[in-house]
């Protein structure tokens, strides 16, 4: 086994001048001692006698202060002690001998990462890197490390270079698949973990995540078949008959949708997850009676949540039982007086029944309790566009909702009329068409892009959008009324 090298202590010497050897003598006698201390460490060190190890190696480094590794010793022995500041003082020592030192690095890499100093940890992985640029363990660990910071297109290529350098493994393509689905790039995402699927067919991890990139592009079905095999692998686990049911749901297979929820309460009953998606599907199926009737056995046999009397009024109000949902909301708020979404619907009911100043103030009510409740600053900010009232409140409230969900059409379309009610035509049309761009089957953004075309005397793309949402909505008097008034609109037309 060939001696360690102790820096000063094994440094070839030169050739002396004349008269020096007295010297030489002394350092060959230094350079003994000091190995002879450090292998002694070595054994204490691995007996576990650390206090006796320090002294070993703090007295090697008396007779060779010049050796990087005697201080990296140093600095470990002080880490299993538990004494990291005096750690990082001897891996510091060491690479001012030494920058490169790559002991020194790993060392003080591995402790700023445990003490959470991300910045110090990567600088510290980083200089690793650039001089040992095929050590796996340092590559891996900064792309960890790369993730950790958000820095998620560097943790990319460093996992893409892994696969480049050492091969391909279920793992780094699972990884890799991840770090794409959250960058946004669902095809690539899809791929990697495609790639992870191949090599490793019965993980469920790994059929789950595919799972949920599926989902994210858009592409339910793909996604409902991959948690269907994760099921297959686990079949007692509640969870991805969660996911599961929420694919089937997307994809408009309400009876495997329904079967995914019952497995869960068979699992699990009165699990208030699955009983709000089995009622989800039945609304998407206007099966009220059957909603009714299990939310009425829920509420007898788990007791009188107020999330069921919620669930109940929303049944209640699909079925056009305005009433009967007024009074199931009310019921959830008896219950629990501080439940911000019960308040909500009972807004939406109130508002329904023509009772808007009580809607109102059940909206006010619901920021009071949830100030972050976009869907009810959306609807409280709509509610005063339609009324011409506090128009400047509303648009800042329907702002605050777009901030958190920008891409919420029923948002865009709101903040497009409140500047159609400002008279601001061009700002509505660039909201609206936005809307409509994200919800092409809610016929109330098109009658809005057609008020606004109309007001702008642009007739024909009035006609084009009111006729579209008569297309959705057939049922709409005002709608044909609007219509009709067009001809002798677009024989005035310059």
């Amino acid at each position: 086994m060939p001696m360690p090298r102790l820096g000063g202590l094994w440094v070839a010497s030169a050739m002396l001048a004349a008269g020096c050897a007295g010297t030489e003598t002394a350092r060959r006698h230094h350079r003994a001692g000091a190995y002879g201390e450090y292998v002694r460490g070595l054994m204490l060190e691995r007996s576990a006698q650390l206090p006796d190890a320090l002294r070993a190696y703090e007295l090697a480094l008396e007779q060779d202060h010049r050796s990087p590794l005697l201080n990296v010793r140093i600095g470990a022995t002080y880490v299993k002690l538990g004494q990291m500041d005096r750690a990082q003082q001897a891996f510091a020592r060491a690479l001012n001998l030494d920058p490169n030192q790559p002991d020194a690095l790993r060392w003080l890499a591995m402790l700023h990462a445990s003490q959470g100093q991300l910045e110090k940890a990567v600088a510290d992985y980083e200089r690793l890197l650039s001089t040992q640029s095929d050590d796996q363990f340092v590559i891996s660990t900064l792309a960890d490390l790369y993730v950790l910071q958000g820095e998620l297109p560097k943790a990319i290529a460093l996992y893409e270079r892994l696969i480049r350098t050492f091969g391909p493994t279920n793992q780094l393509h699972f990884n890799l698949g991840v770090l794409y689905g959250r960058t946004g790039q669902f095809g690539r995402a899809i791929e990697e973990l495609s790639r992870a699927v191949e090599r490793a067919p019965d993980s469920v991890e790994t059929r789950v995540a595919l799972g949920l990139t599926y989902e994210l592009s858009g592409q339910p079905l793909q996604a409902a078949a991959h948690y269907d095999e994760a099921v297959r692998l686990d079949p007692l686990n509640a969870r991805l008959y969660q996911h599961a049911a929420r694919a089937q749901f997307s994809a408009q297979q309400y009876a495997e949708a329904a079967a995914s929820y019952q497995t869960i309460l068979d699992l699990n009953p009165h699990d208030l997850e699955a009983v709000m998606g089995l009622v989800r599907v039945w609304l998407a199926q206007r099966r009220y009676q059957d909603a009714e009737h299990f939310l009425g056995q829920e509420l007898s046999e788990a007791g009188a949540a107020p999330e069921l009397y919620v669930a109940l009024g929303v049944v209640y109000r699909e079925a056009k039982q305005d009433a009967e949902a007024l009074r199931a909301f009310e019921r959830a708020i008896a219950l629990k007086p501080g439940y911000a979404q019960a308040h909500f619907y009972l807004a939406a009911q109130l508002d329904q029944l023509g009772r808007r100043d009580k809607a109102r103030g059940s909206l006010l009510r619901t920021l009071e309790l949830d100030p972050d409740h976009p869907d009810a600053m959306n609807y409280l900010g709509y509610m005063d566009a339609e009324s011409g009232l506090h128009l400047e409140d509303a648009k800042a409230l329907i702002e605050r909702a777009l901030d958190m969900d920008p891409e919420n059409g029923a948002y865009l379309d709101s903040l497009g009329w409140v500047y159609f009610k400002m008279e601001q035509l061009d700002e509505a049309i660039i909201y609206l068409e936005r809307a409509a761009g994200v919800l092409d089957t809610d016929p109330v953004i098109f009658e809005h892009l057609g008020d606004v075309y109309f007001k702008r005397q642009e007739f024909e793309k009035a006609r084009a959008n009111w006729e579209k949402a008569l297309e959705l909505d057939a049922e709409q008097p005002t709608l044909q009324e609007k219509l009709d008034r067009l001809p002798s609109a677009t024989s005035a037309a310059p």
